[in-house]
């Protein structure tokens, strides 16, 4: 029984080949936005997930949680200093401690110019940010000890600012100071918070507190990257941390602490559940156009009853049961949607690996947007064809018969 009403369903689809095509457009054109959606959440979800990962799950990050009300004009608006962070380093477990203090400023070179973000550290920073030197040197002890005006930029900068020479030991200016190029940095990208790592220009960390911050003589700075021991348990090293500075800050046991420190750990954790969201997001945005589609099986399905119902009428006549007739429209509307499902589903992996091809990045294959695209094909028929085929079992063989 079930073969033969699947054999008249497949003359049916292939009886109207256009009207059939039509009808599953909406059904291809959905799964394959939802399985592209889906796989494009994955990609980016892995990649910041691997960025995060190849700087160490030893690697910590300590922020200012809040601003201190300054007194006055001349005070900083910070609650971390240099001095937390050079004391730090004496902390047991912790193997390298590196200070940034940040800015922002517009770089020239001639006729040429570009925002960059300035990176005021120590050569401490590269052990704890993965970055890579494409040529030249890093800064060293000398240049942080006297505050030179040697800066290793990023690839970026070098492009904009010197695009048909070498940069490497040019000078541009920064709110007209010159600073000469010691080293460039290998193209990055932006980093897991958005901000565009190929635009930096690292500095000593002296050099910056003494030419753009008013703060210099307090040691103020944005955040400290700290890295400790790998065989140190990770929350122990936390709470070592949280003790220590609480103490410095001197934080009496009722208030919050003015510091955060943050982990590898829980920023994959937060990448993974933001992932999943957007995944979920993405797929339910372009999951739209599969209630199109399934509104275009309905409509079709309900064309085919009308066109049909002579010979609904001649099989009622000749003693089809009406479980059979109702099978027949469902396993249509079903084996419609199931083939666009297919089509959508080949089309959605072969453009996700495509666009990962053309971009150089390795976009994952999971198995479950497989099964969601099988799911949805008999979701959607048995939704799509129910009142379709519920319309053929009832009718009346007599007046289907007349039916002209």
């Amino acid at each position: 029984m079930i073969k033969a009403i699947l054999h008249e369903a497949c003359l049916s689809m292939t009886g109207n080949k256009l009207r059939s095509f039509l009808t599953t457009l909406g059904i291809i054109i959905g799964v394959c936005a939802v399985v592209m959606m889906v796989a494009a959440g994955q990609t980016v979800q892995n990649i910041i997930q691997e960025r995060f990962v190849a700087m160490g799950s030893n690697l910590l990050i300590i922020r200012s949680q809040r601003l201190r009300t300054a007194v006055r004009k001349s005070e900083p608006m910070t609650s971390i200093t240099l001095d937390d962070a050079l004391a730090l380093r004496r902390l047991n477990g912790i193997d390298v401690v590196a200070p940034v203090l940040s800015a922002s400023a517009q770089a020239v070179n001639g006729s040429r110019n570009w925002q960059v973000s300035i990176l005021g550290t120590t050569p401490d920073y590269m052990k704890t940010a993965n970055w890579e030197l494409e040529r030249g040197r890093m800064l060293n002890e000398q240049d942080i000890r006297r505050g030179t005006s040697n800066v290793v930029i990023g690839h970026e900068v070098m492009t904009e600012l010197f695009p048909y020479e070498d940069a490497l030991g040019q000078t541009f200016r920064i709110k007209k100071q010159p600073f000469k190029v010691v080293g460039i940095l290998k193209e990055k990208g932006s980093s897991t918070g958005g901000a565009n790592q190929d635009a930096s220009v690292m500095m000593p960390l002296k050099t910056v507190q003494q030419r753009f911050n008013r703060f210099a003589k307090l040691n103020a700075i944005n955040h400290m990257a700290v890295k400790f021991v790998e065989t140190e348990d990770l929350n122990i090293v936390e709470q070592r941390i949280t003790r220590f500075l609480r103490a410095r800050h001197k934080l009496g046991d009722d208030e919050p602490d003015d510091f955060r420190i943050h982990n590898i750990a829980e920023f994959v954790e937060n990448i993974k559940l933001i992932g999943t969201v957007l995944a979920i997001l993405l797929a339910a945005i372009a999951s739209i156009s599969l209630v199109v589609g399934s509104i275009g099986i309905v409509n079709m399905m309900l064309v085919s009853v009308t066109e049909r119902t002579r010979e609904i009428g001649i099989r009622k006549a000749l003693g089809a049961p009406n479980n059979w007739i109702m099978l027949q429209f469902l396993f249509e509307a079903i084996l419609i949607s199931m083939v666009g499902s297919i089509i959508g589903l080949v089309l959605g992996v072969g453009l996700s690996q495509l666009g990962g091809y053309i971009y150089d990045t390795k976009v994952p294959f999971s198995l479950w947007p497989v099964i969601l695209s099988f799911t949805v094909a008999i979701v959607v028929g048995v939704v799509s064809g129910v009142f379709p085929a519920y319309k053929a079992m009832k009718l009346d063989p007599i007046e289907a018969l007349r039916y002209q």
